[in-house]
């Protein structure tokens, strides 16, 4: 069996789940031997409650590492006790995968380890707080998950040390995101940019309003929605929600945070995703996700975002700058051929490295190999 520890803070739902439950669901309906452990759950997700291990307790302890980097030792302590449902359930043989909390992977480490069972741990993210280094000296997992190659380097750079490291792309749902099947978009007279995402400032979205209101000074019919909010499941305006209300050109819808249902119905509807951020995606999975709608991307050239455009389907521009990202915009509203040419390529590029199926079948090998490896 596989056993996905979720962080800590994380809630395994449709709604109110970040992208790291995301995956561990869709990758679920790949793989039957999969178990997430969570600190809550709903069934949002329609899976088997077998399928699901609550961790009581969790959601209490959960509150108090709020903003805290507890001592190892402490945490070991009380973590220990918390898993027992966990770690009584553990054979030989089995994979404990642990998503992007090193607190909770050095907490349990030892105890995963002997009972048999072997440690994985995937990094979700390129951020580094104080005191995170000092865990991943406390623990020594079978084999290191990234994101993405530029993740890997960055985190290779601060902890050198790392052995059995390995990039395992994420993957989107062709079930959910897969393209329209309607010919009515090829005919619209007004096109539409779209964005799915956080509401944050590293995601870049002032820089895309920016460039709407530079279209909109040079009467590019256009209109743009954005498609998120400040935190998963919807969350109140904060002050940079406001900022981007105030600064928006009239050429700017706004919506809610929505299921990946409705989200896929926004893909379908759209004729351009574009990807702002000026931070260092580790990924960038809303690209993804886009071009399994075969619709065409314009993306900064950040973090991993540049590998997800290896095989084509996005045009890349250097973050924080609206006037390149207006004008990539516009070549494409301008020219329906490029669109098509782009739109088919991120599919086919899709299909052949992002589908989950491909994911699974990715870690399985490099799992095997490095076991018998191990064993010889």
């Amino acid at each position: 069996m596989i056993y996905r520890l979720l962080p800590v803070w994380e809630v395994f739902s449709a709604y109110r789940g970040t992208a790291i439950p995301v995956s561990v669901a869709s990758i679920m309906r790949c793989d039957p031997t999969t178990v997430v452990v969570c600190q809550s759950a709903d069934s949002t997700w329609a899976f088997d409650p077998k399928r699901i291990l609550v961790i009581s307790g969790l959601h209490s302890y959960a509150k108090i590492r709020a903003g805290k980097l507890l001592p190892i030792w402490i945490a070991r302590l009380i973590l220990r006790r918390i898993f027992r449902p966990l770690l009584s359930r553990l054979k030989p043989g089995d994979i404990v995968w642990c998503h992007n909390d090193s607190a909770l992977a050095a907490a349990l480490a030892s105890s995963i380890h002997l009972t048999g069972a072997r440690l994985i741990y995937q990094f979700h993210d390129a951020n580094v707080i104080r005191g995170m280094p000092s865990h991943f000296r406390s623990f020594t997992p079978e084999i290191y998950f990234f994101v993405s190659e530029a993740t890997r380097q960055q985190w290779l750079r601060r902890l050198p040390w790392l052995k059995n490291t390995f990039v395992l792309y994420n993957g989107a749902d062709e079930t959910v995101f897969y393209p329209s099947s309607s010919k009515d978009k090829q005919n619209r007279a007004i096109l539409t940019v779209l964005y799915v995402g956080r509401l944050a400032p590293e995601k870049g979205v002032h820089v895309l309003a920016k460039a709407m209101k530079i279209l909109q000074t040079r009467k590019v019919d256009v209109i743009c929605k954005v498609v998120g909010s400040s935190k998963a499941g919807g969350s109140k305006q904060t002050r940079y929600v406001r900022s981007l209300l105030k600064i928006s050109p009239f050429n700017m819808r706004f919506i809610p945070h929505l299921l990946a249902t409705e989200i896929a119905q926004e893909y379908r509807g759209a004729d351009i995703l574009c990807c702002p951020s000026i931070c260092q995606e580790a990924f960038g999975k809303a690209n993804i996700e886009a071009m399994a709608c075969s619709i065409p991307v314009v993306a900064t050239r950040v973090g991993g975002i540049p590998e997800i455009a290896a095989e084509g389907g996005l045009l890349l521009v250097n973050p924080n700058s609206a006037q390149e990202l207006a004008d990539s915009l516009q070549s494409l509203i301008e020219d329906k051929d490029l669109r098509k040419k782009l739109g088919r390529e991120g599919f086919a590029s899709f299909r052949r490295r992002f589908t989950w199926e491909i994911n699974v079948k990715r870690y399985n090998e490099i799992i095997n190999d490095v076991v018998i490896r191990k064993s010889i």
